[in-house]
């Protein structure tokens, strides 16, 4: 049986371990940094089968801190934004149940995870009207970069900010998928 979008939408709020009331603001009077999410974005990322990276345009997170990108800062290394594109849920449902046509419980147990935030790898994020209407993806293995004139391009458009509570949840799940510890041991150093 294949469960639709809103099925699994209503599933992962029926779960869901943050306030997602609290999670998004306007945001309108900040400048581009962290927290932010655009829509338009374009940004690289690798085609397996044509083994060579693309040119996507899409919605995105931002994780670089606003004064490193901050253009009126005359210095090196202030062009570059690091970004995690954002997976509508609704894609996502989409394209699992292409693949799994038959897994539904599998499904399940993935989303009552993510709802739970169990999954270092990836995190749910609310939905944003209209721009996330079931709320979105991270995936933080897909976090790459773009260039800062990306944000003057015509199809570039201001969706939102996270709250400092939305802010929180997306940063201690950055730290405890980037600095857990390794599950294997390291060398000790030899001289």
């Amino acid at each position: 049986m294949i469960m639709n979008v809103n099925t699994a939408y209503r599933f992962m709020m029926n779960r869901l371990s943050i306030d997602a009331g609290k999670f998004f603001a306007s945001g309108k009077d900040l400048s581009l940094g962290v927290g932010k999410i655009y829509s338009g974005v374009l940004y690289p990322q690798y085609d397996e089968q044509e083994q060579i990276f693309v040119t996507l345009e899409g919605i995105v997170y931002i994780i670089t801190h606003e004064c490193d990108i901050d253009q009126n800062n005359i210095r090196f290394f202030n062009t570059e934004v690091l970004i995690c594109p954002i997976i509508p849920f609704d894609i996502f449902i989409e394209e699992y149940q292409a693949e799994h046509p038959k897994d539904e419980n599998k499904l399940k147990s993935l989303l009552s995870s993510l709802a739970q935030r169990k999954v270092s790898r990836v995190i749910y994020i609310p939905q944003y009207a209209p721009d996330l209407p079931y709320g979105g993806l991270l995936y933080f293995n897909q976090i790459t970069n773009t260039h800062i004139s990306t944000f003057s391009l015509a199809s570039v458009k201001e969706v939102c900010t996270v709250t400092r509570y939305g802010l929180e949840i997306i940063d201690q799940s950055i730290e405890n998928h980037f600095l857990r510890p390794k599950a294997e041991d390291l060398p000790l150093l030899r001289y």
